[in-house]
């Protein structure tokens, strides 16, 4: 069973599972804290056993670690120990609870244009990307237009294209 006291003593696993450095993920362990005993005394239970994961960091463990490799609910639910229908129940809380947390530290990215806008003057100068090589096309009716874009494979119809962009970011 997964649990933040095994991972927290190795650096390299906890990055890996949650994206976090030990002091970052206790910092976001503060914020959370705080809205889960919020949020815990407003929402009440529909029926069934509630699900049963011992403390806040390993709620905070569950979410980011689910967040980072997006598991199938059986594999996360074996590894945490919970059923698939308690993992459901446990993902969509928990998700409102880690945005909430995020928002109340200041780390909700913006998605106002104005405020993106006014987030991008402050950052340093990036260059971004794309490269695409191969995309679908719908397959020629007329005989010359299929010899031409035939490969001899039988396989979807694809042409070869070389795409790359380039964007300066920031100042």
């Amino acid at each position: 069973m997964l649990s933040y006291e095994d991972l927290k003593t190795k650096p390299k696993t906890l990055i890996a599972m949650t994206s976090l450095k030990r002091m970052e993920f206790e910092e976001l362990l503060a914020l959370f804290t705080l809205v889960w005993e919020k949020e815990r005394d407003r929402t009440s239970s529909k029926g069934g056993r509630p699900p049963n994961i011992s403390n806040d960091a390993a709620r905070l463990l569950f979410i980011l670690f689910y967040l980072k490799t997006y598991p199938l609910q059986e594999v996360i639910g074996h590894l945490f120990g919970l059923s698939q229908s308690q993992i459901n129940v446990l993902i969509h809380q928990l998700s409102d609870i880690l945005k909430k947390a995020l928002a109340n530290g200041g780390h909700k990215p913006p998605r106002l244009t104005e405020e993106m806008l006014t987030r991008l003057e402050t950052e340093a100068s990036q260059d971004m990307s794309i490269d695409g090589t191969e995309r679908r096309i719908n397959r020629p009716v007329d005989s010359v237009g299929q010899r031409l874009h035939y490969s001899g494979k039988k396989t979807s119809h694809l042409k070869e294209t070389t795409l790359f962009a380039v964007w300066t970011i920031g100042k």
